[in-house]
């Protein structure tokens, strides 16, 4: 009952929002505060990954993060079960230019290589699994200028008050292919940007970890990122025939 009331609370909030040069829309994700984790835990499959930059192709991902939804500021959880591990991978590519909308307002970044496979996963849940409705993403390392946020974080685990700082990663939903087996995107429009955080805070929570891959026994050394739940507005390729339309749109 109490997750049901949390995720109508969610959807009225965000429903709520003035989303900074556009109207307001739903975006079915959860703020996520993601931690460092040490353990040098890896999968071995062939995994394909699809979403609007390119396709990609991997046999080997490394796990060393892990991400718990946050209250932000005193809003609620959109779904408190929605946890994900980061998985680690790299995919050289060119620079996109990304404009979007998020709680920290209108924002455009330049989008490079791909850093992180995302999974949803469940913690200390019994006999595993993990949440089905949920998208996975690809998060791409992003430069853009500081937004220098003072923002009061409450996860399971202890509140927070730290200030959001510099870009670190863009993510987009994406099409997931692992063995042959196909997991769709589930929110086409729910995408994640990701600020470093300051101070750095040593931690020493421990969590049971499950996802598609697996289940891992984790330590979260220290608190890193903050992912806001985004609305990604366009994104082209760096090129002199496609800039000037982001630029347009930014200036709206």
């Amino acid at each position: 009952m109490r997750n049901g009331v949390m995720v109508f609370l969610a959807l009225v909030l965000v429903l709520g929002l003035s989303w900074t040069g556009g109207s307001a829309q739903v975006v079915m994700e959860n703020h996520y505060l993601v931690y460092e984790v040490p353990q040098a835990y890896t999968f071995t499959g062939q995994i394909t990954l699809i979403d609007q930059f390119r396709q990609f192709s991997t046999d080997f991902v490394e796990l060393d993060k892990f991400a718990t939804p946050v209250e932000k500021n005193g809003e609620p959880v959109f779904d408190y079960e929605r946890h994900q591990t980061w998985w680690m991978i790299d995919d050289p590519q060119s620079i996109w230019w990304t404009l979007f909308d998020n709680q920290f307002g209108r924002q455009q970044w330049r989008v490079k290589d791909g850093r992180y496979l995302v999974l949803p996963a469940f913690k200390n849940q019994p006999g595993g699994g993990y949440p089905t409705m949920a998208n996975h993403y690809k998060c791409y390392d992003a430069i853009g200028p500081p937004v220098d946020i003072t923002v009061l974080l409450v996860d399971q685990f202890y509140t927070y008050q730290m200030i959001a700082k510099d870009p670190v990663l863009f993510c987009n939903p994406v099409e997931k292919w692992v063995d042959g087996n196909m997991y769709p995107i589930a929110y086409p429009d729910a995408h994640l940007a990701c600020y470093r955080l300051e101070p750095i805070m040593t931690t020493g929570w421990g969590a049971l970890a499950s996802d598609q891959f697996g289940m891992w026994q984790l330590e979260l050394i220290e608190p890193c990122w903050l992912c806001l739940p985004t609305l990604k507005i366009e994104a082209v390729p760096n090129e002199p025939s496609t800039w000037g339309k982001i630029k347009s749109l930014y200036s709206n």
